[in-house]
C-alpha cells in the first residue's frame, strides 16, 4: 500500500549514486550523504507500514465500536421493556426508592407509624359462583384496576391483592406525617366507596347484574415495615398487631361501611364526622378495641376548595389537610393583597 508513495525517492538515490565525482574527499562526503538519506527512507518506510497498521486497527475498532453500540442500544431497550414490567408488580412508591437508590434490595425492616388499609368485596364468594371464569376475570380485574387508580392518586403504598381484597398503607418509603397519613387513607377508602357505585354501572353493562359492595377497616399505629424473605426472593410488607387490628376492622365492618379504630379516629377528628361503633375483641390485644364508622367529611367553610389561586405571574396550590384552620383564614387573607401587587406590577 505504502510502496508507490518512495518511488521518487529511490529514483533521486539511484542517480546520486550513479553521478558519483571522483574526487576522494567530496565522494566520501557525498556517500555518506546518501547513506544517511538512505536511512532515512527506510525508518520512514517502517512509520508508514506502521501507521497503515493502525489504520486498519483503527478501523477494526471502529467497527467493532459501531457494533458494541447496537449491542448496548439493544441491551438498554430490553433494560427499558423490563423496567416497565417490573413497575407493574411494585407500588409506585417501592419502584422509585429502589430504582432511584434511597433504599437498599435487602432482607430488613423497620419500625414505623402506618396507617394500615384492608378493603375487600362483600359476599364474592357468592357472586363467583354465579359468574363465568371469563366475567369474573374481567369484572375482578376492572375493579382492582379502579381501586388502583385511586389509591395511587391519594399516594398510598398497595402491598398485596389478595384475591378480591386490598392491603395499603401510608407512612412508608414517604410519609408526611401520622396525621396527614391518616387523613389520606380515610380520603381515600370514601374515596374508594363512591368510586365503586358509578363502576357498578360499567359492570352491569358488562353482565353482572348483582353489584359490587366493599368494606373498608383503617388502623394506624407502630408496625415492621420493610423486605421479608429470602436472599432469592423478598416481599415488601407491613406486619405486626397493628396490621392485624387493620385486618379485623375490615371483616368486622359492614356493607359499604369504612369503620376505623379509635387511634385513626383521633388523628382525623378534625376532618371527619364518625359514629361509635360496636367494641370487637382482637387477638393480641388485652383490652377491648373502640370502633368508629366514617360517615362523612366534616362540613366546613369549604376554605379547602379556595386554597387553589391562579393569576398571571402567580400559581397557588396548597394541601389543605396539613394545615390548621387558623393557617387556612391566613392565606386567605394574603390572597387579595397578592392580587393587588401583581396587578399594580402588570399596570407599572
Amino acid at each position: 500500500m505504502s510502496g508507490g508513495l518512495f518511488k521518487q525517492e529511490e529514483a533521486l538515490l539511484n542517480d546520486a549514486k550513479e553521478k558519483e565525482t571522483g574526487n576522494s574527499i567530496d565522494a566520501e562526503q557525498y556517500m555518506l550523504l546518501l547513506k544517511g538519506y538512505e536511512k532515512l527512507l527506510k525508518q520512514t518506510r517502517r512509520l508508514v507500514k506502521m501507521s497503515d497498521r493502525t489504520e486498519a486497527q483503527l478501523n477494526l475498532m471502529s467497527k467493532e465500536q459501531v457494533e458494541l453500540n447496537q449491542t448496548l442500544s439493544g441491551q438498554n431497550t430490553k433494560l427499558e421493556t423490563l423496567s416497565v414490567k417490573l413497575s407493574k408488580y411494585l407500588s409506585p412508591q417501592v419502584y422509585e426508592s429502589i430504582f432511584s437508590g434511597k433504599s437498599e434490595v435487602r432482607v430488613g425492616a423497620d419500625r414505623k407509624f402506618l396507617t394500615v388499609f384492608f378493603s375487600d368485596i362483600v359476599s364474592f364468594t357468592e357472586i363467583t359462583d354465579q359468574l363465568e371464569p371469563e366475567m369474573l376475570t374481567n369484572s375482578l380485574n376492572a375493579y382492582l384496576n379502579e381501586m388502583a387508580i385511586v389509591a395511587i392518586s391519594h399516594g398510598a403504598t398497595i402491598d398485596k391483592y389478595i384475591g378480591d381484597a386490598i392491603m395499603a398503607f401510608f407512612g412508608d418509603p414517604e410519609t408526611l406525617g401520622p396525621q396527614h397519613d391518616a387523613v389520606k387513607c380515610v380520603t381515600m377508602a370514601l374515596s374508594m366507596q363512591e368510586k365503586v357505585k358509578l363502576l357498578n354501572y360499567e359492570l352491569n353493562k358488562m353482565g353482572v347484574t348483582r353489584p359490587f359492595n366493599i368494606r373498608c377497616g383503617i388502623n394506624s399505629g407502630i408496625c415492621t415495615v420493610g423486605n421479608f424473605g429470602s436472599e432469592n426472593r423478598l416481599d415488601y410488607t407491613a406486619i405486626g398487631n397493628q396490621v392485624n387490628l387493620a385486618s379485623r376492622l375490615e371483616s368486622a365492618s359492614g356493607v359499604g361501611e369504612v369503620l376505623i379504630s379509635e387511634e385513626t379516629m383521633l388523628l382525623t377528628q378534625e376532618h371527619f364526622d364518625f359514629e361509635p361503633n360496636q367494641e370487637i375483641h382482637v387477638k393480641g390485644f388485652a383490652r377491648p378495641i373502640k370502633t368508629y364508622t366514617v360517615t362523612r367529611l366534616k362540613e366546613t367553610k369549604d376554605l379547602s376548595a379556595n386554597l387553589s389561586f391562579h393569576s398571571k405571574g402567580l400559581d397557588l396550590e396548597i394541601d389543605p389537610l396539613v394545615l390548621s384552620e387558623d393557617s387556612k383564614k391566613t392565606i386567605l387573607e394574603l390572597i387579595p393583597h397578592l392580587q393587588n401587587i401583581i396587578q399594580q406590577s402588570t399596570k407599572n
